[in-house]
Order: C-alpha cells, then structure tokens, then sequence
C-alpha cells in the first residue's frame, strides 16, 4: 500500500510514491520530434539521448532538480524513470566503480564516499560540526566552492554536475541521551560508512561502527547518527529514546555525477540545461529536505516514542572543542583547510537556521489507541474500489504492486482498516480518522500484509484528503499542501454497505482484529 515511508531506507525524501528500483534514466531529447542540438549549435536528426543511472535513493530528493531540468529546458530535456534500468548496486563505493567501468551513465552519490576512493575535495562538506545548518548547506552549495570540489572526480575520470543538499544528520539516543562529550565517551555509535565521520566519533571517545541501515537491527548500539526522516522511516523510533534536535553533526549531501562518455554524448546545450538546472534546484531540495524532516517529526510524535532533547549552548561549544583532534587530521589536506576555512567565513558572516530546522512535538497529537472512544461520522460504513497496474503507472510508471488492485475501506466511528489485494501484494492498514464538513484525516496506527518493495503504511503517517458522496458513490480528491496519496482516489468508491462490516476485508491479508474490535 502507498506509504511516505514505503522503503526502509537510509536516505528519504519527501516521496509521494516509492518504487521497487533504485535506479533512473535521465532521458534528453527534444520534445515533438526526432531532432537535437550538435556541438556546433546546429540541429541534426537523432534519436533521443538515453542516461542510464545507478543508486538513486530517494526519487523524493531529486524531484526539485528533475522539475528544474525540465523547467529550464522548456521539456526538450526530461528526467524520467525507467524500470528496465541497469541493476543496482550493493555499496556507494561499488556504484563508483561501475560508473567508472562504463555500467551506467549517470549516479547520485552521497559524499561520504568519496574519501576511500581517494578523491577528498568534498570532506569540508562534512567535517564534524563545520556546516551545522540546513541554511549554511544551502549557502555553501550555492557558492563556488562545489564546482571545486566537483573537478576532484577528474581523477576517477568521472564528470561532477552538481552538489544537492541533503538532510542534517543528529545524535540519535539508544541507550543514553547524546548531547555533551562525556555522553559519546565508551558509546558504540551506528554510522554509514565514512572516513570522516568515523574519525570525528572517534574524537569523542566514541567507537563508530558500520551499519547500512535500510532496517537493519540498531539495538545494539548506544546511539546512531541519522536524519529524522531515516529514524522515523525505518521505524528506529521504537528503539531510539532520544533526538537532540539542535545538534546537527554534519549534513548528507549528494553528488550527481556522469560518465565522461556520457557528457561527451550530450551537445553544448544539454549541458548547460544540467548545470543550470543544478544550481537552480538547490534551494528547492533544502526546502524539500527540511519538510520531510518537519513530516518526519510530526509523525514520529505521533507514534509516541523517541523524544526531542535540547543540548545548552555550554555543551554545544565542548562538543566543537572535543571536534578538534577531527579538524586538525582534515586540516592536514590543504584543499580541505581551504575549503574549511570559507566555510568557517560563511558561518561567521551571520548565517541564520531556517525557522523551519527547528523540530519539537509540541502541538502534536499522539495517535489514538483503537481502543479510545469515537463517534459516529457520516463516512462510517464499507466501501470498495478496483484499480488496474495501468491506473497507477498514469502518475507513476513504476507504479508498486502494493498501489493498486481491489482496496476495501471500513470506517466506524473514528476507526477505520483497509484492505488492498491483487496477484502480487496484499495489504492491510488501519487507524484513527475524523471528518470535519468536506474534510477527513487519517492517521495510522499500522499497516502490513504482503508487501513486495515493501510499501506498506507505517504508525503516525497522516493523510488529509477532502470528500463528497453522491448515493452510492464517494469521492475524493487532495488537500492542497498536505500528503493526499491519488492511489487512494485514482477511481470513486463503491459504497457496499451503510454499515461498517470487516467481511468485505480481503481474507487472504487481513487486518489484526485490533483495528475494528467493535
């Protein structure tokens, strides 16, 4: 079933849909016919330029850069998905190396790994505590040090397009609150592998340890280093107390980056589309990077689990001093210290934090148990809808088999399940709602069956979508700035029954009897 949080992932972004690949085809070609642009400025007859592309995390944090390269180009350039694409691959330094080996023509990279491969232009990106703003990152990625720090894929001769913001990773909390120095002393940290982060725990008395996440048991250590967004989707909110929310330890920038072949395929043109698009998207994915947090947040509050903790400014200053030991072995790089040096003159020039980078759960209701007390609501009764693969792949053409089939909704008085059901996926979902005039919520209390990519519902996702029903029929339709999934709505629903009744439920997955227990 759609879910935000459909795939366990390290990286999430804002997604409306998550899909089973990972990978993408950026496809250029000049819409309306068969022509494109030489080298020389002229036209010539052509099929379309086709990308392959490896290792796309998230499709939710490219889609402001994807919008802007269609934006800029009038459509003549498109960035779209292809579920035939090149395989993906099982590490970002493994996904280097294809691109290096000719598998693929274009891949989106974090930072982080570029150290073990010898390239250290992007370090000062993220050194312990140097950029500590999603508002600095943006700052930083719209000055001229990225396209710098891009030459340095030359030597693994690779082509740099542009430098994305990425989320702000903090001192997620397992077995203690993580806020002063003295708290990492001893502590066996969860890290994705990274050169830099690894020294920088270090320095803390910590003892980093590798993990890929992706829902990987975290149990096991004291504390991990995560955006919100990664702790929420991979449900690590049941084992993370504690989030200092004013502590950003360093962001997760992402590299876009080419096959020297493959830019050498595209004409002067295209290319000055993808670099203008690139910096034109910067501020647009901070934005998108800082609402999936705020989304996040909102949902993991929600749940009722993890909390938000503040660190004093005393302890924010010892942690920069305990850094130290980190920032002098980057300092040893000369380009590093340059670039360590402008940033420190960026972030001494006044930067502010985005209001919106200030996380709490205040305001934020926890999500209802089944069991509270509830009322009757003019949606109450049982419903059906049937979707087709084809339905969905109109706004997704890779749409997820948990996105469309035979869905069944019962709501009854505040609760409501669901039921979604074709050859390949069975879900299940269920939750609390409210109806206000033509509006209603949904927030889930949680979601399961069989699920292929796994896109099923998580605890605390919330949907808002507005209704109206004419006889027999419902209808709905989205909320404007809020998450209103159109799988839920790609055709009306058929009313079965004035009656909330669990029989119409698919048998084959349904929900635990918890959902409805009247």
């Amino acid at each position: 079933m759609y879910s935000t949080y459909g795939r366990r992932l390290d990286i999430l972004g804002p997604c409306r849909r998550l899909v089973a690949t990972v990978a993408f085809v950026v496809l250029f070609g000049i819409v309306g016919c068969g022509a494109s642009v030489d080298k020389a400025g002229g036209r010539k007859d052509r099929h379309p330029v086709v990308l392959h592309g490896l290792n796309i995390p998230s499709l939710g944090e490219l889609q402001p850069f994807i919008d802007r390269v269609s934006a800029v180009s009038q459509g003549a350039l498109q960035l779209t998905l292809d579920n035939k694409s090149v395989r993906d691959t099982a590490s970002e330094p493994d996904t280097v190396s294809a691109m290096r080996a000719g598998k693929a023509d274009l891949a989106v990279v974090p930072v982080r790994a570029f150290h073990a491969l010898g390239v250290t232009s992007f370090d000062a990106l993220i050194a312990p505590l140097a950029v500590d703003s999603m508002a600095l990152q943006q700052k930083v990625l719209e000055s001229a040090m990225p396209g710098q720090m891009l030459a340095g894929l030359k030597a693994l001769g690779l082509d740099g397009i542009a430098i994305l913001p990425g989320p702000m990773r903090k001192p997620d909390g397992i077995t203690r609150s993580l806020r002063s120095p003295s708290d990492y002393r001893g502590a066996s940290i969860g890290m994705n592998a990274s050169a830099v982060a690894d020294h920088a725990l270090r320095a803390l008395g910590a003892t980093p340890i590798e993990s890929a996440f992706n829902g990987a048991d975290v149990s096991g250590f004291d504390g991990i280093e995560q955006q919100v967004g990664s702790v929420v989707g991979n449900v690590y909110d049941g084992v993370v107390r504690s989030i200092t929310e004013n502590v950003n330890l360093w962001p997760r920038p992402l590299v876009v980056l080419a096959s020297t072949a493959a830019m050498r395929r595209l004409s002067d043109q295209q290319v000055s589309w993808l670099h203008a698009a690139a910096r034109g998207s910067i501020a647009a994915t901070a934005t998108a990077q800082m609402r999936t947090d705020a989304d996040s947040a909102a949902m993991m509050c929600r749940r009722g689990r993890a909390r938000f903790i503040t660190a004093t400014p005393a302890q924010v200053t010892q942690l920069r001093a305990a850094f130290a030991p980190a920032d002098s072995w980057l300092r040893q790089d000369k380009p590093t210290a340059h670039f360590l040096d402008q940033i420190a003159a960026l972030h001494g020039g006044g930067i502010t934090p985005f209001p919106a980078e200030s996380l709490t759960c205040a305001g934020v209701q926890v999500t209802a148990p089944p069991g509270s007390p509830s009322h009757a609501t003019p949606l109450d009764g049982s419903y059906r809808m049937v979707t087709t693969e084809q339905d969905g792949q109109k706004s997704d053409p890779n749409v997820a088999p948990e996105n469309w089939g035979t869905f069944v909704y019962v709501f009854d008085r505040g609760r409501f399940a669901f039921t979604q059901e074709n050859a390949r996926a069975c879900t299940w979902g269920y939750g609390t709602y409210t109806v206000t005039g033509t509006q209603t919520e949904w927030i889930f209390t949680d979601g399961g069956g069989i699920a292929p990519t796994p896109a099923t519902n998580k605890p605390g996702e919330d949907f808002k979508f507005n209704w109206s029903i004419y006889r027999d029929t419902v209808r709905l339709t989205a909320v404007p700035g809020a998450i209103s999934p159109d799988n839920f709505f790609e055709r009306r629903w058929l009313r079965l029954s004035i009656k909330p009744d669990t029989k119409f439920l698919s048998t084959r997955c349904p929900p635990p009897a918890v959902a409805l227990p009247n």
